[in-house]
């Protein structure tokens, strides 16, 4: 099968998820929707919890594919923080992928010691990525604690996905990524040169 057929798969399995939620999606009914057979599916999936996997993977590497075309971009820095703030706010609004993150995470921690691998794997490439952006926006030298930080925000923003998914979020989806446009655009340059100047010091 060809990648515009697995491409197939997961549009399809994004489609059931929506319609029946996590549990609801079946590689029965993932095949039926992408109008494949079953084993069509299990060809490039051995399971449930792969496409699933490739499915969040879609949706929520925003950071990757950001990081990725500002290494040949002529958009300038105000462009490149504005795209990262929109792409926050559509990961904010996108209920169902973030559902299935900790879903799946969820499967990880109970015992899924292959969704754990997998997850690892893709939060080492998300804080890479964020960590390039960050070199990219704000042209300042790295030091011990620029992967710390590249961590953390990556953090911070799962941490209000899932306060989003549970409904215990107080504050707008709007005024959250604008309050984080103000980190990258002000706050974030200050913090880099303080966290430069801890790198001077010896640690205790």
């Amino acid at each position: 099968m060809n990648s515009d057929g697995k491409e197939k798969i997961l549009q399809a399995a994004q489609r059931v998820i929506i319609a029946h939620g996590i549990t609801g999606a079946t590689m029965r009914g993932i095949a039926q929707e992408a109008g494949l057979s079953t084993g069509a599916i299990y060809h490039h999936y051995k399971n449930k919890e792969e496409v699933l996997y490739d499915v969040m993977d879609n949706s929520l590497s925003e950071s990757t594919r950001i990081a990725e075309k500002s290494k040949n971009s002529q958009e300038n820095h105000e462009a490149v923080i504005a795209e990262i703030r929109d792409n926050i706010l559509k990961r904010f609004e996108k209920p169902s992928d973030n559902r299935l993150q900790f879903y799946l995470a969820q499967e990880a921690i109970i015992g899924n010691e292959e969704l754990r691998l997998k997850f690892k794997e893709k939060y080492e490439e998300w804080i890479t990525r964020t960590e390039d952006l960050i070199k990219f926006l704000y042209q300042k030298e790295e030091n011990r604690y620029s992967r710390a930080f590249a961590s953390l925000l990556i953090g911070a923003i799962d941490g209000v996905a899932l306060q989003m998914v549970l409904g215990s979020n107080v504050s707008s989806p709007e005024d959250i990524s604008e309050v984080y446009h103000y980190l990258l655009k002000d706050g974030i340059p200050k913090f880099l040169d303080y966290l430069n100047s801890q790198d001077l010091k010896p640690l205790t």
